[in-house]
């Protein structure tokens, strides 16, 4: 044996003699009492921290043990959308009107021409037209690509539909003095986007005037931007085509049609929101909920997003609080004891296998599907049935098989792109953005998101009358063309004089009356009005 036995020795301990008279037997007893009250007390302890263990033990347990592979009882659709159709199509830059109307550009000339005053010390006098004027020829040069901006005006590549317009130097007179807000306004506030906040405001409220469909995607959108200038507003994304650039979060419908938007600003980015952050969803939870208070009708809704916005309390919370339906990919740490099969297992088992676990009471449902690779979705509105069929490529038979699909990752394919395709039409006819002033990429993007906005407007519109629409690139041209070149007023024959003709007409009485000055004045129109008994 490698190890003996130890003899146990007994030793006895000699204790000092205590000091203490044998009178002090009162203290003895308290002293006996004193350990029978601690060990009832430590009784009392152990058992109630056994009770406390019990119940965390037991809500654990629930928790862990809610989700079942049956039947997902709470799945629906999304109301159809039923839009009005109208009389007629109305021209591209009446579309565009619905978004930058006259207020917007009477705003804009005024802060230009009060910008060259505090930058310059005198005023460029410029004004609504031509401001209209500058922003049309901004979106031809969108169109039609120069490597720079003076070769449109250059003799060699002469453009005469951007050239004729104005002088080179007004041109850049003007990109160079363009503004939005007063820089010597009163206002305290730490808004770091405080030059652009006017404008952000303005078209956010005109969006959100849209009839909006009832399937909506939220995601992240680039605003391509290199310059060092934007401090920290200066985001990157790996994984975006344009990767340095300025963060844009945006709603928007299956179409492409733009509801809402708001720009990251980090720590900022939520200061003057209608509800507070909660910190349980983190920065992609509370942009959803952000984003989703300003739908009219939520409870006909469904909204799509990526796992940066996704978690299991976010998806319960919309459907509780707001009656919205959800659905979402989500990443491997946030399922909360939802237990799924293995990726490995998923992938053995070949293409199309997926696994499942529904709970009922909280009306969630998650699914992990396994294509080339596997995908994890929950919802609150969709589970796996009906399962459908999607085309994929077989190496081993060289052709296309059939795979098993569940419902949730179709819904999620087909309505997820809105955002995407809203980026992807901007970047066809990208309005040049080049300046050391940051705020004015934002600005211009705002502008193509209008004009994206205003075609999917005329869209949608002509399908309903039959009529075939124009393409992104002509529509854009019309409201260029109408922006430099206004439409003339009708001009007829006056009602009190039978001479010439006339351009003016009260709106009230809907006839026309001249103004004449020089040799041969009159004023029929306050004539006509004073025989009426208006004056």
């Amino acid at each position: 044996m490698f190890y003996t036995a130890r003899k146990r020795v007994a030793t006895s301990v000699v204790l000092p003699p205590d000091d203490s008279s044998d009178s002090d037997e009162g203290s003895s007893t308290e002293d006996e009492e004193d350990e029978l009250y601690t060990q009832g007390q430590c009784e009392d302890s152990y058992r109630l921290k056994g009770c406390v263990f019990f119940l965390l033990f037991k809500k654990m347990f629930l928790f862990f043990n809610r989700w079942r592979k049956k039947e997902f009882e709470h799945q629906s659709t999304a109301t159809q959308n039923h839009f009005i159709a109208p009389d007629e199509l109305s021209t591209p830059l009446m579309y565009f009107a619905k978004f930058f109307d006259e207020d917007i550009f009477e705003a804009i000339a005024h802060q230009t021409n009060l910008y060259s005053c505090q930058l310059i010390g005198s005023s460029i006098n410029t004004n609504v037209s031509e401001v209209k004027a500058f922003i049309g020829m901004k979106l031809i040069l969108g169109v039609v690509k120069m490597p720079a901006v003076e070769n449109s005006w250059a003799t060699d590549t002469r453009y005469e539909k951007v050239a004729d317009v104005m002088p080179l130097r007004r041109y850049k007179c003007l990109s160079r003095m363009l503004h939005f807000h007063d820089n010597l306004s009163s206002d305290t506030s730490e808004d770091r986007l405080l030059k652009l906040r006017p404008i952000l405001d303005y078209m956010r409220n005109r969006f959100m005037e849209i009839e909006s469909e009832n399937q909506f995607s939220i995601d992240e959108m680039m605003v391509p931007y290199k310059g060092k200038k934007a401090g920290s507003l200066r985001q990157y994304l790996p994984s975006k085509p344009k990767k340095w650039g300025f963060k844009i979060f945006v709603r928007a419908g299956v179409s492409g049609f733009v509801y809402d938007f708001m720009v990251y600003t980090g720590k900022s980015t939520f200061d003057g929101a209608l509800q507070t952050p909660e910190k349980e969803f983190g920065l992609g939870g509370n942009v959803v909920l952000q984003l989703c208070r300003t739908i009219r009708n939520p409870c006909d809704c469904v909204v799509y997003f990526d796992n940066f916005f996704t978690s299991l309390s976010l998806i319960s919370h919309l459907r509780e609080s707001m009656g919205l339906r959800s659905l979402g990919t989500i990443r491997k740490n946030r399922l909360k004891g939802c237990r799924l099969a293995e990726d490995r297992d998923l992938l053995q088992r070949g293409r199309g296998s997926f696994d499942f676990c529904v709970d009922n009471d909280a009306k969630l449902a998650v699914v992990k599907w396994a294509d080339n690779k596997t995908v994890t979705l929950v919802s609150s509105c969709a589970s796996v049935n009906p399962l459908g069929q999607v085309r994929r490529y077989s190496k081993e038979e060289k052709k296309k098989i059939s795979v098993p699909c569940p419902k949730i990752v179709a819904e999620y394919n087909t309505h997820m792109g809105g955002v995407d395709l809203a980026d992807m039409m901007i970047s066809l006819y990208h309005t040049p953005a080049n300046s050391h002033r940051w705020y004015l990429a934002i600005f211009w993007q705002i502008v193509d998101i209008a004009v994206n906005n205003a075609w999917l407007l005329h869209r949608r519109d002509a399908a309903p009358l039959g009529q075939k629409h124009q393409c992104l690139k002509d529509f854009r041209l019309d409201v260029a063309k109408g922006l430099i070149y206004p439409e003339k007023q009708k001009r007829g024959l006056p009602r009190m004089c039978q001479d010439g003709q006339t351009s003016i007409m009260c709106q009230k009485c809907n006839v026309r009356l001249c103004i004449v000055t020089g040799q041969n004045a009159r004023n029929c129109f306050l004539s006509f009005h004073c025989n009426m008994g208006c004056c």
